[in-house]
């Protein structure tokens, strides 16, 4: 290969991989999609995992490799005057330093991130303490505590439920539960 097209392997490469990991970072809603003729892999990688639903790819860690595959080629080029073949070498040096960023960077994201919070669904066969009771029309307040915290939902039963009284989750309605009075200890 010509150093000439060298170049401008390395050029594109940079720019590209570099264009490309700016606008991946910009922001959890701008998702842009390629549909390319030819099916990419898709590799998965538990330290990736954003969720438990939701996987995120490895492509972060490809364009850091892109992006400094073709810094090195061309700073191989300017700093050291190396031929074609060290050119590859520094290039090759340079994005496996560009994927291994990225990888550690995901790695330590993946060990910062929280367990999931509990869904409202999960509640249900819970004991919760009637807050404001739960009069004729049937809608009160509870409170309990889960995920490491005291939370107050609103509440509905058949039947009315002072305050105070000890009450076991039967059902979740969009936001709300449904209760039962428990007998007092």
């Amino acid at each position: 290969m010509s150093a000439d097209a060298l170049e401008l392997v390395f050029t594109g490469s940079a720019v590209l991989g570099t264009a490309l990991l700016l606008l991946s970072s910009i922001g959890g809603g701008l998702h842009v999609r390629l549909h390319l003729p030819v099916r990419l892999p898709h590799p998965r990688l538990r330290f990736l995992r954003t969720t438990r639903t939701d996987d995120a790819t490895a492509m972060p860690v490809l364009l850091g490799f892109l992006a400094m595959f073709g810094i090195g080629g061309l700073f191989g080029a300017a700093a050291f005057g190396l031929g074609p073949a060290g050119r590859t070498a520094v290039a090759l040096a340079f994005g496996a330093f560009g994927a291994s960023v990225g990888f550690g960077i995901f790695a330590a994201l993946r060990r910062a991130e929280g367990r999931e919070p509990t869904a409202l669904r999960d509640l249900v066969g819970r004991k919760a303490t009637v807050t404001v009771s739960i009069g004729e029309r049937g809608h009160g307040t509870i409170a309990l505590t889960y995920d490491g915290a005291v939370q107050t939902l609103a509440a509905t039963a058949t039947a009315p439920i002072a305050r105070g009284r000890e009450v076991e989750i039967l059902g979740v309605h969009g936001m709300a539960v449904t209760v039962r009075s428990l007998p007092p200890p």
